[in-house]
């Protein structure tokens, strides 16, 4: 996936965190949770291993094997 990470703020850093926990926490109230290759794929983000767009390319493979391919709208996303 990523060739080399751009390093990343603790800033930026503290602010992904707080979105993956925030996502959790959602996952649980709609009794939800987040799988071990998901949550991976979520921390090598929070790490500024891998950009946003390598993540949601990597959260879209993921989900393609799964899932198969699905036609919905991406709002702009192709």
């Amino acid at each position: 996936m990523a060739a080399a990470a751009t390093p990343i703020s603790e800033q930026e850093r503290v602010k992904r965190e707080r979105a993956l926990l925030s996502t959790i926490a959602n996952l649980r109230i709609e009794n939800l949770h987040l799988d071990d290759e998901s949550q991976l794929i979520f921390q090598r983000h929070v790490d500024g291993e891998i950009s946003f767009e390598e993540f949601r390319a990597a959260i879209d493979e993921l989900n393609e094997r799964r899932f198969g391919p699905v036609s919905v709208s991406r709002n702009g996303r192709s």
